[in-house]
């Protein structure tokens, strides 16, 4: 190569050294001249100084103004994309429940939908550029660290912590309906976890393939994914109900509980069939410790239904108390679904369980019956105007402990109730 040769080329480099240098420490200076208001104006249509004053900004410059609301804009549920992939996960899994899979496909289903609707989000990209600007000032990052003004340094904390925002709401809406489904599979975050955790990892792994097939789209389909989803949730969780009322704190005492609701769930076949004396004698537990547990055997049978149904906890107390009517509609009334077709389930493999707590559920403390109505009582109230709410979860939990024939009553009822797409 001749002398002329090698100066080219080392022109050449250093022009593409001078582009990596601006994009990966002058990430800032590109985003701000994307979306200065000069350029947008145009865009807009109104006139320069218009747009100068619609975002003065008395702590920094305009253009800074204007990329902090891009990016809270970009955050907007229904133009992100998120509002539709929150329905796209509902209605797969109450598809499959109307057709009778089991929870595993029907959550699988779920979470293909959900990857699916990724690709039509116009979030996604944003959100992504808006990330790599930002990741320079996360205290993980542990590469070398740009050289930056304040303003740049203050500019781009506030993009991590509005992405940040975004994702902890996201987490929040989709909470819920994680732990009622696996719920419906009696499974709980393994022991040292706790569920918002694994629905990080859970998001986490949605987004990592969701990046993937933009590079190789035939390198996975979505029911893949889904079904990888499913395995981790499986692989960081174990058998056992996150949540009872009558569960002890004390570890020893819970150990017990466990035990004797684990070994009271294997069978139940006749309401005679399993009392608290024989299940506390086969799991090798004290009779006095099973009795303050469990001070009757309708207590028992509260319980295991509970834990099979409700293993979650309560989903009305974590609503927050000023939640719009219209949110998440279809994520809970799908969930709702999911609950009651559990209890129509337990009636075929657990049927004395399911017959103790009909019978006695006067005498019982608790309830889970009652509790289920309260449940779907606050659903139905929520985002079903004109629906007198006690009335129809009084039904519905109803039809649904009255075993199969009463499920064309439950199906029949939800349809009426759920949001569907034009």
């Amino acid at each position: 190569m001749g002398q002329w040769d090698l100066a080219r080329e080392g022109k050449r480099q250093a022009v593409i050294d001078a582009g990596l240098e601006r994009i990966s420490n002058r990430c800032i200076g590109l985003l701000r001249t994307a979306l200065n208001a000069s350029s947008l104006c145009e865009d807009a249509g109104i006139a320069r100084d218009t747009a100068y004053r619609l975002f003065r900004n008395p702590d920094g410059s305009s253009s800074d103004r204007i990329v902090t609301e891009v990016a809270i804009a970009a955050t907007d549920p229904a133009w992100s994309g998120f509002a539709e992939s929150s329905e796209e996960i509902a209605r797969a899994f109450q598809a499959a429940v109307e057709h009778d899979l089991p929870t595993a496909d029907a959550i699988i289903e779920s979470m293909a939908a959900n990857v699916d609707a990724q690709f039509r989000s116009p979030g996604g990209p944003v959100g992504w550029l808006f990330h790599a600007v930002a990741i320079p000032v996360s205290p993980a990052w542990k590469g070398p660290s740009p050289v930056l003004s304040a303003e740049d340094r203050r500019l781009a904390e506030e993009l991590l912590a509005i992405r940040a925002r975004f994702y902890r709401a996201m987490s929040d809406e989709l909470l819920q309906f994680m732990i009622a489904t696996m719920s419906m599979i009696g499974r709980r975050p393994r022991r040292g976890m706790d569920p918002r955790q694994l629905l990080a990892l859970m998001h986490s792994l949605i987004d990592g393939a969701v990046l993937r097939r933009y590079l190789e789209p035939e390198v996975f389909d979505s029911r893949l994914v889904g079904e990888a989803v499913y395995a981790l949730a499986l692989a960081f969780s174990e058998d056992g109900a996150l949540s009872d009322p009558r569960r002890p704190d004390m570890p020893d005492a819970a150990a017990v509980f466990d035990a004797l609701i684990a070994e009271a769930a294997s069978s139940w076949d006749t309401p005679e069939s399993r009392t608290v004396a024989a299940t506390a004698a086969t799991v090798g537990a004290a009779y006095e410790t099973a009795t303050l547990l469990f001070p009757s055997d309708a207590d028992l049978a509260d319980s295991v239904v509970w834990s099979q149904v409700l293993g979650g906890g309560s989903l009305i107390e974590r609503y927050p108390s000023d939640r719009p009517a219209d949110t998440a509609a279809a994520t809970e009334l799908a969930m709702v679904f999911g609950l009651l077709r559990r209890v129509r389930d337990l009636t075929s493999t657990l049927p004395g369980a399911v017959a103790v707590v009909l019978g006695a559920q006067p005498v019982v403390g608790i309830g889970v019956r009652a509790q289920l109505e309260r449940e779907v009582a606050e659903v139905v109230r929520c985002h079903c105007p004109g629906v007198d709410p006690g009335v129809t979860a009084r039904e519905l939990v109803g039809a649904a402990f009255s075993s199969e024939g009463g499920w064309s009553t439950v199906t029949a009822m939800m349809r009426l109730l759920s949001p569907r797409s034009a």
